[in-house]
């Protein structure tokens, strides 16, 4: 691992908890400062800032409603003239809401599109614009499978990912040469926690993976080391979707 990001900032939407807070720790282990977002949930962020100072790195908290794109702009804004303009961005944070194509209506559509494309969007042009000219600079999108396999149990959700994979795309012809945009699909890797989904248990996590090529859930650390590449290992790689999936993108 090169470390070519050491010293330099990262915001991580989405971050004080699950996967975000895991990447957290791993670019904090590789002495970056983290822009630690959340939305409401504050004690888990400010525990975790504590946490990324005995790894080697830092941790900064910022608060943001990323359903409203006006609020990623004061977001991105914030981070800029308090840490400094980041060289890594990666958009983890998500919702996710269980409703078909009949039950999905325009503020349904338009919390999806928020969070998952016009806030990203909205992120991507505050990142590019700050960065110093001649900088590398990455951005990572966390997708899902669905991104390109719809699920029609999750219309809007799976038609927003599909925005923020075309974002990605977009992206990254745009922001070549010095910025590279990749984005990682993941599948059954965590129990799902969301207020409109039934709580899962591990149990249930492994049952979802039954029948995949790679016949088990996968781990958080398959996540992190996915993204790790893109941000560290990657430096000829853009447009690019890296399925950790156990398969699931196969069938």
């Amino acid at each position: 691992m090169s470390h070519r990001f050491e010293g330099k900032v990262a915001l991580i939407t989405g971050s004080s908890q699950r996967i975000g807070a895991a990447l957290a720790r791993a670019l904090a282990s590789r002495g970056m400062t983290v822009a630690i977002h959340y939305r409401r949930s504050k004690g888990p962020a400010e525990e975790l800032a504590a946490e990324l100072e005995t790894l080697g790195g830092r941790g900064v908290t910022f608060a943001a409603d990323l359903e409203d794109p006006s609020a990623a702009e004061r977001l991105y804004t914030a981070v800029v003239e308090r840490l400094g303009a980041p060289r890594v961005l990666v958009h983890n944070a998500s919702r996710y809401e269980p409703l078909r194509l009949a039950d999905t209506d325009p503020a349904a559509l338009r919390r999806e599109l928020a969070v998952h494309l016009e806030s990203p969007l909205a992120l991507s042009r505050a990142f590019a614009a700050a960065l110093p000219a001649g900088a590398e600079g990455r951005i990572v999108c966390m997708l899902d499978w669905r991104a390109t396999l719809p699920d029609p149990l999750v219309f809007p959700y799976t038609l927003s990912k599909g925005g923020l994979w075309s974002l990605m795309r977009n992206l990254a012809v745009e922001l070549g040469p010095h910025v590279t945009v990749n984005g990682i699909a993941p599948g059954a890797i965590l129990p799902a926690s969301s207020k409109t989904v039934p709580a899962e248990t591990e149990a249930d996590l492994d049952k979802r993976a039954l029948g995949l090529p790679i016949d088990r859930a996968g781990r958080v650390e398959d996540v992190i080391e996915a993204c790790c590449f893109f941000i560290d290992g990657a430096p000829y790689t853009t447009g690019a979707v890296l399925p950790v999936d156990g398969g699931r993108h196969l069938l």
